[in-house]
């Protein structure tokens, strides 16, 4: 047999077994395109025109770069607007109604009422006494079972009758409780007479284990508001403070710095024990937090469904008449800057305390001398003043202090048990019982209740549709899908022999999925970057905002996928698609998918998947990685073997599952 035979013979071989789709395109590059057979070189011809079609396709952006400007307007339209109540008496009756559904849909959604019942349990330890003035005594106290939070009382050495006390949080400094500025303020609280609770901010100081605070999110997936932590951090920390036999409930402050200051607003907003309020540079509100990312703050700050109910400007207007004091910070090199917040909430709230006839209670402050992000001397003296005003009797407007009174973090650490549970632990122990007691569903009914259930947690949006063809490159075409304000770009080119359709989807974007020759030309093949994938991914504090909201990230890309085969299976007349989806976010919004509408599809074929949802807790895997998985309550409703269960007549493909593909998405 000659050389040329030798050739012949096993390419015509490989022609027919790639015409069957037994074997991987790749071997596309292996077969000899100098045979005798026209046909073959034209269909060769022709794929080298497609790929370089492909090539120039890929390197198109649609967006433009505009995603982020795609998401803003879309934000601008759901997030909530504020106009300052003055109508008083209808205002005092929806105060309530708004405190309720916050604390049962935002802060407390969940939580065992048992839970919520029960007194915090508290440890007492030893007491310092770095001056004669006062004493600090080291305790703990329970939250969550398992759960402790350190703090330090500040306790005036000579107490007689009742006497003011001050709540003080802090926000994102490591030292936690023992930060400096922090300490000094207590101490010259309790200098004054005052009663000073210093508790840590979970994930600072001796919380550490838990400073990635949008891993809150863990918690979320299983139906656990992770922001419901923070709540009861400060709840049950007041309730010491008014256990203490001299505290006066009619004189309560609240203070703090940065998410500090978040926390001031919140609690003082929802609890009324508190009479005083001085957040210091912790706050604006949600739609000015839209042009200023470095306002955003992290998952506690814009937690879920929030905006659903209302924004800070709200909550603001939910203190009065109570006594307030806004300090802000001129040049502020972290956030909040007086310029751009004192008009958004002073301003914007200032008309509620006016109607109230208390407009001389709500004041604001800008601090100029350091005027960057500080609670320091200039800051303190306007806390002294407030509350001399608000609490009497008049002390100095400076501070009382020596430098020698400042201790050292290890000297204020506050003994832990060993078990102390951490935000992971408690999702992953969830997290684990959850996926443990879900089974597959039974019957036809059971399918169906499940995916009555799936798709309420999804919150799938039902947004309008309309589709526009933008761009040809050659035999590939660009089309522009629009869902609302969100654009869904898709790329597609038909096949010229064969009469599949594939849907790829991929968390790093589909452009960069590289089909093989194959399957270029035995199908026809739409590329689709959904919602945070590809160029239409968006920073994540963007995303904390859809679902504050009331959106779910998931929902919008199982949504997204939804119509984008229906879209596919028009444009080329098939009764289903195939799809073949890259990365740990799209294999499970795309398993979603097609476990809703299983007559959409024949092929799924995931690449990185999960095998269960425990896992997000359970590797862990970082909200910031793949934010829309952390869906609220999800892991409540299912997991992936019951999805998998739900694909009726969908073939389900995984060549390679776990965690690999996480990283990637970053």
């Amino acid at each position: 047999m000659s050389t040329d035979m030798n050739k012949t013979v096993p390419t015509r071989m490989l022609l027919v077994i790639m015409s069957l789709g037994l074997l991987p395109c790749f071997v596309w590059a292996q077969v000899d395109t100098k045979g005798d057979q026209p046909g073959q070189d034209r269909t060769t011809e022709l794929l080298k025109e497609l790929e370089k079609d492909w090539r120039k396709a890929r390197q198109y952006r649609m967006l433009d770069g505009g995603a982020e400007e795609q998401i803003k307007t879309f934000l601008r339209g759901v997030l909530p607007k504020f106009t300052a109540p003055e109508d008083i008496p209808k205002w005092q009756g929806k105060v309530p109604e708004l405190r309720e559904a916050v604390l049962e849909n935002v802060f407390l959604r969940g939580f065992p009422a048992r839970t919520l019942a029960q007194s915090s349990k508290v440890v007492w330890q030893e007491v310092l006494r770095p001056d004669a003035a006062y004493v600090i005594r080291k305790l703990r106290y329970e939250i969550y079972p398992g759960y402790w939070i350190p703090a330090l009382l500040y306790e005036p050495a000579k107490l007689q009758g009742k006497v003011p006390v001050v709540l003080n949080a802090n926000g994102h400094h490591s030292g936690g409780k023992a930060a400096g500025y922090k300490q000094v303020r207590c101490i010259n609280l309790a200098k004054r007479g005052m009663l000073a609770l210093n508790f840590e901010f979970i994930g600072m100081g001796q919380l550490q284990a838990d400073r990635g605070h949008n891993n809150m999110a863990q918690l979320n997936v299983t139906g656990l508001s992770g922001v419901g932590l923070f709540y009861l951090a400060m709840k049950n920390g007041l309730d010491i403070l008014l256990d203490h036999e001299n505290a006066d409930p009619t004189r309560v402050a609240m203070t703090g710095l940065s998410g500090g200051g978040w926390q001031t607003i919140v609690f003082s907003a929802l609890d009324l024990r508190v009479t005083v309020s001085i957040p210091v540079a912790g706050y604006t509100s949600l739609r000015a937090r839209l042009d200023h990312p470095e306002d955003i703050g992290d998952l506690e700050q814009v937690p879920v469904d929030l905006a659903t109910i209302l924004d800070y400007q709200h909550m603001t207007a939910m203190l009065a008449p109570r006594p307030a004091l806004l300090i802000l910070n001129e040049k502020d090199d972290c956030c909040f800057q007086t310029a751009r917040t004192r008009p958004v909430i002073y301003d914007a709230v200032l008309p509620t305390y006016q109607a109230y006839g208390a407009a001389d209670h709500f004041e604001t402050y800008s601090n100029v001398v350091p005027g960057t992000h500080n609670y320091e001397g200039d800051n303190r003296s306007q806390l002294y003043r407030f509350l001399n005003k608000y609490f009497g009797p008049a002390t100095p407007l400076v501070d009382l202090h020596r430098d020698e009174e400042i201790l050292s973090e290890q000297v204020l650490g506050v003994e832990m048990p060993v078990n102390q549970e951490t935000v992971q632990h408690l999702a992953m122990l969830r997290a684990r019982r959850l996926a443990r007691d879900k089974h597959p569903p039974r019957d036809r009914r059971d399918r169906d209740k499940l995916r009555r259930r799936i798709s309420a947690v999804l919150r799938l949006p039902g947004f309008s549709v309309s589709q526009r063809q933008v761009k040809e490159f050659g035999g590939v075409q660009a089309y522009a899908l629009e869902m609302g304000d969100l654009t869904v770009p898709v790329l597609f080119s038909r096949s010229q022999h064969g009469d599949s359709t594939q849907l790829i989807v991929a968390d790093q974007g589909a452009r960069q999925a590289r089909c093989n020759p194959e399957v270029l030309l035995r199908n026809h093949v739409f590329k689709a970057d959904i919602f945070g994938t590809g160029e239409n991914r968006y920073g994540t504090g963007y995303q904390l905002f859809v679902e504050s909201a009331g959106y779910r990230l998931l929902g919008i890309q199982v949504e997204q996928i939804l119509t984008c085969a229906r879209f596919a299976r028009e444009q080329t007349r098939v009764a289903k698609v195939d799809m073949v989806v890259h990365g740990i976010m799209s294999t499970t919004a795309s398993l979603l998918a097609a476990a809703l509408e299983p007559d959409l599809f024949n092929n799924l074929t995931v690449y990185g998947n999960i095998n269960s949802l425990a896992l997000l807790a359970e590797k862990p895997v970082n909200y910031d990685d793949a934010p829309s998985l952390f869906c609220f309550g999800l892991l409540e409703v299912t997991d992936i073997p019951q999805l998998v269960g739900l694909l009726e007549g969908v073939r389900f493909h995984q060549p390679r599952r776990g965690l690999a593909d996480i990283q990637a998405v970053k």
